[in-house]
């Protein structure tokens, strides 16, 4: 019993904690009896089976049965469909190659159709063009020339149109077709401009009056010009080749001559042929400036009707595309020459004396083309391609080479290698007159040779030209050094032979410098930038990074390089390639001054020795003297100094000569400051008897203020000779300004900024020794260390 009634309070304690109202009775037992309902709820849901959740688990068990017997349904339908898709599977595959069958007999149909539309355009086409033949036989025996050249240029046009066809034997057809009716056309329209230009005299190579020329041609001008207007209206196909030039002869550039232009140099072409082929006496192998000559004077001959009076009717013509007269009868005039030369090169590169003839002639010819009075364009071909062909170019740069190397070797076989070559011509600058024979001669082989490749159309054939005159430069260097020692091995570094050799090291390195800037080498540096690009990246890299000097071409990728650079707009930049050769030469002008230098002051330093050691402590008084002399002992050095001085200025270039002498004055001060005024103390006498000597001495042997250079030597006698009251005031201030600096350890840069003592020194003419330096002369005074 008592666990039931501790339970009951337990039970009520639980009812009263969870009531708010417990003072109403009504309210607590209302509370009570719904707990105890809802316990009793919770109660039988445990015990009793038919319980709320039990009855929700039977309703979705029964959900779950439901789900189960609709998806075996959905399985069975999902079969069935499985069933029909195989079917249709089945009918589509039956269907699809059916309709193959059909789409192969449709193909076939179309491609049956379109072949029998092919055929029914060739033969429209070939009837076209066979009326179109018809036409143009039926216009010529009318002799209706406007009819036949309208007709011509529909055939033309279909022929071009005929060519993006894989019809080969139309093609071919179209393409003979037009180049008959092109020769038939041109032979009719050939008679009628001979007619006319017999009646203006032309060619005109009988010499005739200006104004008989203009009359002739006044008189038959409205012809030529209807004459004109059939020339310019017939040509051929752009595709369709020309055959009035070898193909191995159509050069970069190569396009056909105009057909007006081969109608006047027919007669040109008879007078050529005629001269210069076969038996006659003027077809002389040995002789090809007769040739080149002769079409100079054609040239000249006929500028005035080609430029004045041609030119301007065909201007007249604003339908067809410019023609400039004068350039295209001189390019086909040049064509004649490059076909005769072709036929000759054979026999002409077997004989190398022939040959190089033949170079100069060709060479000489194509500079005149350039000149003003005849102004041939640069970039397009002329006889100097057939130079730069690659066997005629490799016969080319083996002659030079053979040639320039020859003519070095004989430039110092020359007994007056080494003499001035402008001696005797007074009018000449005083540095012209020095430059030696052997420079002189070898830069006008340099510039000869650069004449020769100027106008080399090819580039690389330029490069290889260049890279022969950057080994001469080399060799010539090298003969230079050798000449040094040729005949014994200590030659006078104040001999005129040594002079003679530094000044040609100088003139020759200045000539380089001055290339550097010159538009023809710039170009050339900018190629070969551009080649070496195109080495790396096209073919195998075989540039000699050890020799800078060195320019090495592939011919088999040269002609690959020369179209790229030729359809380029060249730039120029400096010539950098100058820059290692100018060190060389510099490096050797610097030596050879240095030798020239040491000589110089070693004896200077032998003839001093009795100078220096004058009792510059024990010289009587200035006042004793009436005037003062220069040292006896000084004017051996004087003397000497003042005859090398006067002959470096004979022998050497102003420039050298007077870096020379400002090396030699600076050194020889350092050695005399040196050995006098830091080795040796001066009485009043000693002290005035130095700066006597530095200003009446030294500075009279030396001009263009070589004698400020005495710096070291000329301060030390002026702080040697001031008055004694000042001599002890700066060393106070010397002194003074010493222990600051060792009390305070100011910066060297404060203690110039903040100390008055430079400015004290600067005001006393002292600007080169410093205040330690000084201080020291200050103590060479007798007159100070007695203080």
């Amino acid at each position: 019993m008592s666990d039931f009634w501790t339970q009951l309070i337990e039970y009520t304690n639980v009812v009263e904690n969870e009531t708010s109202d417990i003072d109403n009775p009504e309210h607590l037992l209302s509370k009570l009896l719904t707990h105890a309902e809802h316990e009793q709820e919770l109660l039988e849901a445990q015990f009793n089976p038919i319980s709320t959740t039990t009855k929700e688990n039977l309703s979705i068990v029964s959900q779950l049965q439901n789900g189960i017997s609709m998806t075996k349904k959905l399985l069975e339908q999902h079969e069935q469909l499985r069933i029909q898709e195989r079917k249709l599977a089945i009918e589509i595959k039956s269907h699809e190659n059916k309709a193959e069958l059909i789409a192969q007999d449709f193909r076939t149909t179309v491609k049956r159709l379109n072949n029998t539309a092919r055929i029914i355009d060739y033969l429209h086409c070939l009837e076209t063009l066979l009326k179109y033949s018809s036409a143009l036989e039926t216009s010529l025996s009318t002799e209706s020339l406007d009819e036949s050249l309208s007709i011509y240029c529909k055939l033309a046009h279909l022929t071009e149109l005929v060519l993006d066809t894989s019809t080969e034997h139309l093609r071919s057809y179209s393409v003979n077709l037009t180049l008959y009716w092109y020769e038939q056309l041109k032979t009719v329209i050939d008679s009628r401009m001979e007619k006319i230009l017999n009646l203006i005299e032309f060619p005109y190579v009988h010499k005739m009056s200006s104004s008989h020329l203009s009359e002739l041609f006044d008189m038959n001008r409205d012809k030529l010009k209807e004459e004109l207007k059939y020339l310019l209206k017939l040509h051929l196909p752009n595709h369709i080749k020309h055959d009035d030039v070898q193909p191995r002869l159509r050069f970069i550039g190569w396009k056909p001559i105009p057909l007006v232009i081969q109608m006047l140099l027919k007669g040109f072409i008879t007078r050529f042929n005629f001269h210069f082929y076969g038996k006659q006496k003027t077809n002389d192998r040995r002789k090809p400036e007769w040739y080149l000559n002769q079409i100079v004077s054609w040239i000249l001959d006929h500028d005035y009707f080609l430029t004045e009076q041609l030119q301007p009717l065909i201007n007249e013509f604003s339908d067809v595309s410019p023609i400039n007269v004068k350039v295209e009868f001189i390019r086909g005039l040049i064509e004649l020459i490059i076909v005769k030369l072709d036929s000759q090169i054979t026999s002409i590169l077997i004989d190398t004396s022939l040959f190089t003839h033949y170079i100069e002639e060709i060479l000489i010819f194509s500079q005149r083309l350039f000149e003003k009075d005849i102004d041939y364009p640069y970039n397009l071909p002329n006889c100097m391609n057939l130079l730069c062909d690659e066997i005629v170019f490799e016969k080319w740069f083996q002659v030079e080479q053979d040639v320039s190397r020859t003519k070095l070797d004989k430039i110092f076989q020359s007994p007056t290698a080494h003499q001035s070559v402008y001696e005797r011509m007074l009018e000449r600058a005083p540095d012209e007159i020095k430059i030696s024979e052997c420079a002189e001669t070898f830069l006008t082989l340099l510039h000869a040779m650069e004449d020769r490749y100027r106008h080399v159309p090819y580039p690389s054939c330029s490069l290889r030209l260049f890279s022969l005159q950057l080994d001469l430069f080399d060799e010539f260097l090298r003969d230079l050094k050798f000449s040094l020692n040729i005949e014994q091995q200590d030659i006078d570094p104040l001999s005129k032979h040594f002079c003679s050799i530094l000044n040609s090291v100088v003139y020759i390195a200045d000539v380089i410098q001055q290339w550097k800037n010159r538009s023809h080498y710039q170009r050339l540096q900018y190629l070969y930038d551009e080649y070496k690009v195109f080495i790396k990246k096209y073919g195998t890299d075989n540039l000699d990074e050890e020799n800078l000097n060195m320019i090495q071409i592939d011919s088999t990728l040269a002609q690959q390089f020369d179209l790229i650079q030729l359809n380029k707009e060249n730039n120029f930049v400096t010539a950098s390639i100058f820059d290692h050769l100018l060190e060389q030469y510099r490096d050797e002008e610097e030596t050879d001054c240095n030798i020239i230098v040491n000589h110089i002051v070693s004896l200077l330093k032998t003839k001093s020795r009795r100078y220096i050691n004058e009792k510059w402590s024990t010289m009587p008084n200035p006042k004793d003297y009436f005037n003062m002399s220069i040292s006896p002992s000084a004017i051996d050095i004087l003397l000497e100094l003042q005859t090398i001085f006067s002959n470096l200025s004979i022998n050497l270039v102003k420039n050298v000569s007077n870096e020379i002498r400002a090396r030699v004055t600076m050194e020889f001060d350092e050695y005399l400051f040196n050995w006098i005024v830091n080795d040796h103390t001066f009485n009043e006498g000693g002290a005035s008897q130095f700066l006597f000597d530095i200003n009446r001495g030294w500075s009279r042997i030396a001009n263009d203020h070589v004698s400020q250079l005495f710096n070291k030597c000329r301060e030390s006698a002026l702080l040697l000779t001031m008055p004694i009251g000042s001599a002890l005031l700066l060393v106070d201030a010397l002194q003074q300004e010493l222990s600051i600096k060792s009390l305070s350890n100011v910066s060297s840069k404060d203690s110039l900024v903040s100390s008055p003592l430079p400015s004290a020194l600067h005001e006393m003419g002292i600007h080169h020794l410093s205040e330690f330096g000084a201080g020291q002369v200050l103590q060479r005074r007798l007159d100070l260390t007695n203080c």
